[in-house]
């Protein structure tokens, strides 16, 4: 992950940045001021989403730095939601902020990106040639970083998307990935980037807002479809399995939150051993021991091809994930 903190250290000038999603994404605007009593450094922005989705934890996040990594703290936040009852549900999620954030509709996203120097993309990959056809939003648009969360398109994508006839300067732009545990500033986020078109300053901002929410890493873009799968899918797949233990503990008269902190407490603990260097297939194996329940258990699910399954499926999300570019 990285460390913005003491890049930004070495600046002092006043620089205005803004992030924003569109429709069901974040627009979020970033100004990098001269450092207060305390040695950080401030941040205003605007950010648009459904608050439901991932861009309203990194709203969240944004808006409530951690004090130990933050380069900057969030002055202003503009969001913009598709309805009234959207713009409602967010004011109150994000009522603690109030004083610094303003809720607008879609209508005013092209006014919103035109105060912006960073635009965060999180809409559907789907409703992208809706939001890029927007009259004014490429102008708006033009010499701001972008980063992108829409699952599937790629920074090659993102510049034809944003790209003006009259000005053929590639745009800044940073694809990225988190996944839901942000909500708990938990998350992993993956970004990848052009490093022969953007500048290590942006590099460095993407990396700030991402590490409000959790780890932020940079992986080279040919690894980031099945990257990209696995930390946003993997973990919808894991609570299949861990939905399956459960039916079987309440099967056997256990009640269910009961059952759930036992299997979501062991899950846990299990698997924090594999950071600490241990295979996954050593740990089972130390677990399986001879004629015991976890060996019987084990050959029951090999029968019934769940670790194929489970490569087949995430290889099929990946192949989904490249095809939404397209």
């Amino acid at each position: 992950m990285l460390a913005p903190t003491s890049f930004f250290a070495q600046r002092r000038k006043l620089v205005s940045r803004m992030f924003m999603l569109e429709l069901r994404g974040i627009l979020a605007q970033a100004s990098e001021a001269l450092p207060s009593l305390d040695g950080e450094k401030s941040v205003s922005g605007v950010l648009e989403d459904l608050y439901r989705n991932l861009g309203g934890a990194l709203a969240a996040g944004l808006l409530a730095p951690i004090k130990n990594i933050s380069a900057y703290s969030i002055k202003r936040m503009i969001t913009t939601v598709g309805t009234e009852d959207s713009k409602v549900r967010v004011e109150k999620e994000l009522s603690e902020h109030s004083s610094k954030l303003e809720v607008l509709l879609a209508k005013d996203n092209v006014r919103a990106v035109e105060k912006a120097d960073v635009v965060i993309l999180a809409f559907k990959p789907v409703k992208r040639q809706e939001v890029f056809t927007a009259p004014g939003i490429k102008e708006a648009l033009r010499g701001k970083l972008i980063i992108s969360i829409m699952a599937g398109v790629s920074i090659k994508e993102i510049n034809r998307l944003a790209h003006q006839q009259q000005d053929p300067t590639p745009v800044q732009a940073v694809r990225a990935m988190p996944n839901m545990a942000a909500k708990t500033r938990q998350a992993v986020t993956l970004y990848t980037v052009n490093e022969a078109s953007i500048s290590d300053e942006n590099i460095h901002l993407t990396a700030w807002a991402f590490s409000q929410v959790g780890e932020a890493h940079q992986i080279a873009e040919s690894n980031f479809d099945i990257s990209a799968v696995l930390v946003g899918c993997a973990g919808s797949l894991l609570l299949l399995a861990v939905d399956g233990l459960l039916d079987a503990a309440v099967a056997e008269g256990v009640k269910r939150p009961e059952a759930t902190k036992m299997v979501v407490s062991s899950a846990i603990g299990m698997l924090g051993l594999v950071p600490a260097g241990n295979h996954p297939s050593v740990l089972r194996e130390n677990i399986a021991s001879p004629g015991g329940c976890s060996i019987r258990a084990l050959l029951e699910l090999e029968k019934l091809g769940v670790r194929s399954a489970y490569t087949t499926a995430i290889l099929a999300a990946a192949e989904k994930s490249k095809g939404l570019s397209k």
